[in-house]
């Protein structure tokens, strides 16, 4: 792991933070900015020695972190994860909803009810019930951002059931957005195009990633503080008047034709 250079402005100081699969990549990324910014983080990742790396990334630059390994997958997570916001640091203001997972790869036509079962599961309701969780122990005034993909708004043959599962998490967020409202918390989306992580690199290594690359329009892949800065936008009070929007950032690919490079060769 590496260190990244944030400019502070402490505009999260007081907050506290709940980031889902903040190991590496993009959030990672958005719980560094966080606590440079001045917010308490509550990461959550699968592996514990990764995300405990992580962890101690933030601490050793002097910001506040506590680490809470688990899978998406668990029951007890959401609960856990707002339990060590409130004893550790007095609550929740802030959610990222960031992990997901994808238990097939292929032809919607080889999917089995399983495997699609567990990817649009895995992928909405644990999000939905961290913020259940948190709005439980008395969240207001507060912002909630889910992770999303350009996926979800264009054909993807062979990724069928989680760009479906980030459509139905689309959706989720609309509507909690008219639900939370009344409670002064905010809920938005930011939608990612390709971006360079380690979890992703299948996707853009090798020859795949200039190809890709010559479809975005502003010439590069995304990295994970192009993703982070729309995230941390939304979180913050400078977004104060912005509710179940979705931002999308991914070079302007979406508006370009051709197909996806992560589909070349896969089948």
């Amino acid at each position: 792991m590496s260190t990244t250079e944030f400019r502070s402005d402490r505009r999260f100081a007081g907050k506290v933070a709940i980031v889902t699969g903040a190991s590496r990549g993009i959030g990672l990324s958005v719980a560094q900015r966080l606590a440079a910014d001045g917010a308490a983080v509550v990461m959550n990742a699968r592996k514990p020695d990764v995300l405990t790396e992580a962890v101690e990334l933030i601490q050793n630059s002097g910001g506040r972190a506590v680490g809470i390994p688990g899978s998406i997958n668990s029951e007890a997570l959401p609960g856990d994860l707002v339990d060590a916001a409130t004893s550790e640091f007095g609550g929740v203001d802030l959610i990222v909803n960031n992990a997901a997972t994808s238990a097939s790869y292929g032809p919607l036509m080889d999917v089995s009810k399983d495997a699609f079962h567990k990817t649009i599961l895995a992928n909405t309701w644990p999000a939905l019930n961290l913020v259940q969780s948190a709005v439980a122990v008395g969240m207001q005034n507060g912002a909630v951002v889910n992770v999303l993909t350009t996926g979800a708004e264009r054909v993807h043959p062979v990724t069928g059931p989680y760009t479906a599962s980030k459509a139905a998490l689309a959706s989720l967020t609309t509507t909690l957005a008219r639900e939370l409202g009344p409670k002064g918390i905010r809920v938005n989306a930011v939608s990612p195009g390709l971006v360079r992580t380690e979890l992703a690199r299948a996707l853009w290594d090798g020859e795949r990633g200039p190809q890709e690359e010559r479809l975005v329009p502003l010439g590069r892949l995304g990295q994970p503080t192009d993703i982070s800065s729309a995230i941390c936008f939304l979180l913050s009070d400078e977004a104060e008047w912005i509710t179940g929007s979705a931002i999308r950032v991914d070079g302007g690919r979406i508006h370009v034709g051709g197909e996806p490079a992560d589909l070349i060769g896969v089948y």
